[in-house]
């Protein structure tokens, strides 16, 4: 049975630390998020410990057992989530704000692994990485088990008179899941219980083993090889779920059975400064997330200071809210008589917050300083399903979105969208995802000129690659059935014989390309090759990436930058983008049917990005080009389709 033990306090602290070092910057300790795990194992050893202590003695109420974990774990959030809405408000775009307020509720009711599985998807991805709450979504599995796991050993103990025994079988059985599903749906093994209760219920496995390891040398050596295993796991995983997290759950039962204030390991992790941040570890745990997304949106005002000031700074903010908010709320309301009155009170102002920040009264608009967007994306998407652009999208503010015309509802099936000129057949054909839809109406203008008519594939947030060699095996996606993707294919195969044509463009967000698609790619390029046709490449441009997926004109206004004769600049780290751009120079020296168009090279100079030019954003969000972004380039793509026509 469980009593107070330092060391596992001390195990906290390791935890707590490799969990914030992984948010601060993942290069640091790239599986540092294992540390949620190893507090998974010991969860689920102390609640065991006291549930079980409580059944057997005759005395237990579920009740009471609610209680004092909410008691225990609400306050302090309620005035995190509190002081974490207030202080946005002032200083983050105000749109990524009120997008941010609709993970509040999920976070205090403790159902955000849910909301952040059917809204977020990838936990690395960038839009769970935006959320001001998201490290909650491990609260809330905690909170799920403290729910019904008190019915569960009360039940058990009923009907067999011994918990661990079944609580082994549970172990198992969810191990057993967890191991399937990481392969076959690994964010609904991330994000929920049934998938981690193997976690929780091995640390319940050791707290059913009454007797505690006492021989000194197998003390040592197991408690050393169990954080072996923890480090391990926190240097050495990727990316993403996957079957290292046996390592730091196993390591954490064998520190809790074996280790004790006797060992090395145990009498590392009693010192008072292991035993101080473990105390700490909730209220850290709680601070950390919200100061750096907070940081990461306002990282734009702090691109000249030196990152381990920066990092300095923000581990220091986050200990002393840490210090100061477990002396004055997590241990005084612990046990306060008053403390369910105050939870209401504290919930009753998150609804208020709430209320205000997402009414008419809080105006997430700026006032526009520069010329009003015309966007073409949907106009030349042909996409068979598109997205709906909903009525209040912040994204779209003063904008004037272009849509399809109902004619061109079955395009990707026949010609494309295609402008004609003296009624020729395209000798252009363009390719692209959302990046080559941007580039289409400029694209158009150059060939009218040329007198050349010109067709556009081009399909929203689906790349255009597609199995060449085998057109009845294609995949379906969220825009396209496995049908529509094969009449797409289809269509681009019939028509680049048909027409004859004689160059293919494409543009893609190139950053983002699979092994499948880059395979898909060269496919292409060989099978265009074969047939004299030529492929330009247009290489991403650079990526303003403190935009996010945000209108560029109103973050330029929120950034208090104003129109001038001539180029606003940004300073923004562009190595993921050139990384890609290589791996198309790459690919234009291999195939000599393949000429590059470098977009990159004409915005980017001297470590700095060209963003507005005069009255005009020359973005629409932090990747896409904005219509007056690609007009820029009109000249010099007359030039170069000029040299490709002619040959």
């Amino acid at each position: 049975m469980t009593f107070y033990r330092p060391e596992i306090d001390g195990l906290r602290t390791v935890a707590v630390i490799a969990v914030i070092l992984f948010h601060l910057n993942s290069n640091i300790l790239i599986g540092g998020y294992y540390g949620v795990d190893v507090f998974f194992v010991i969860s689920g050893y102390l609640i065991t410990g006291i549930l079980t202590k409580s059944i057997l003695k005759g005395n237990f109420s579920m009740l009471n057992f609610w209680i004092k974990r909410v008691k225990r774990l609400i306050p302090l959030l309620l005035v995190v989530i509190i002081c974490t809405i207030v202080f946005s408000s002032f200083f983050l775009f105000k749109p990524t704000f009120s997008e941010s307020l609709r993970d509040v509720f999920p976070a205090i009711f403790s159902y955000f692994n849910f909301h952040a599985y059917f809204n977020f998807g990838d936990y690395w991805g960038p839009t769970a990485e935006n959320s001001l709450f998201l490290h909650t979504w491990s609260l809330a599995i905690e909170e799920q088990f403290y729910l019904i796991y008190p019915f569960f050993l009360f039940i058990i103990h009923k009907i067999f008179k011994n918990f661990l025994n079944t609580l082994i079988l549970v172990t198992l059985i969810s191990l057993g899941l967890f191991l399937y599903y990481s392969n076959v749906n690994s964010q609904l093994a991330f994000y929920m219980l049934p998938f981690r209760m193997w976690e929780l219920s091995l640390g319940g496995v050791i707290a059913c083993i009454t007797t505690q390891n006492s021989h000194l040398i197998r003390s040592n050596v197991f408690s050393i090889f169990g954080f072996s295993l923890i480090i391990v796991s926190f240097f050495f995983a990727k990316t993403g779920l996957s079957y290292l997290a046996i390592l730091p759950v196993v390591g954490t039962a064998l520190i809790i059975y074996f280790s004790s204030g006797k060992d090395l390991l145990g009498q590392i992790l009693s010192t008072k400064i292991f035993v101080h941040f473990g105390k700490l570890s909730y209220a850290l745990y709680l601070w950390h997330w919200p100061v750096f997304v907070i940081y990461k949106q306002l990282s734009y005002k702090f691109i000249h200071i030196d990152k381990l000031y920066i990092y300095a700074f923000l581990l220091l903010i986050t200990y002393v809210l840490s210090y100061f908010s477990n002396k004055l709320i997590e241990t005084r309301f612990r046990n306060n008589a008053k403390t369910p009155k105050l939870i209401i009170v504290g919930i009753g102002i998150c609804f208020m917050l709430y209320s205000f920040y997402t009414s008419s009264l809080f105006n997430i608009h700026y006032p526009s300083k520069f010329n009003q967007q015309t966007i073409y994306g949907l106009r030349y998407d042909v996409n068979p399903t598109q997205d709906i652009i909903e009525k209040d999208n912040p994204r779209f503010f003063n904008t004037i979105v272009i849509k399809r015309p109902t004619k061109d509802q079955d395009a990707y099936k026949n010609e494309g969208i295609t402008q004609k000129s003296h009624n020729k057949k395209p000798e252009i054909l363009i390719l692209g995802d959302s990046h080559g839809a941007a580039w289409v109406k400029s694209i158009f203008k150059v060939s009218k000129d040329l007198e050349v008519s010109s067709s556009a594939f081009t399909t929203n947030a689906t790349k255009p690659f597609f199995n060449i060699k085998s057109i009845e095996n294609q995949e379906e996606n969220n825009y396209f059935n496995k049908q529509q993707r094969i009449d797409y294919a289809q269509a681009l195969v019939n028509n680049i014989n048909d027409w004859k044509i004689k160059v293919l463009i494409i543009s893609c967000r190139w950053e983002n390309l699979t092994p499948k698609n880059k395979a898909d790619f060269e496919e292409l390029i060989q099978y265009l090759n074969q047939r004299n046709i030529k492929m330009l490449v247009l290489n991403q441009p650079p990526c303003l990436t403190i935009l996010g997926d945000n209108n560029a004109n109103q973050f330029f206004s929120f950034l208090n930058i104003e129109p001038k004769n001539g180029f606003n600049t940004m300073v923004i780290n562009q190595n993921h983008i050139l990384k890609s751009n290589n791996y198309l120079k790459q690919i234009s020296n291999k195939y000599n049917n393949v000429v590059l168009f470098d977009v990159f090279k004409k915005l980017y100079l001297n470590g700095e990005v060209k963003i507005t030019y005069k009255n005009e954003a020359l973005y629409f969000d932090d990747d896409h080009l904005s219509t007056k972004g690609t007009e820029l380039f009109e000249e010099d793509l007359s030039k170069i389709l000029k040299i490709i026509l002619k040959k």
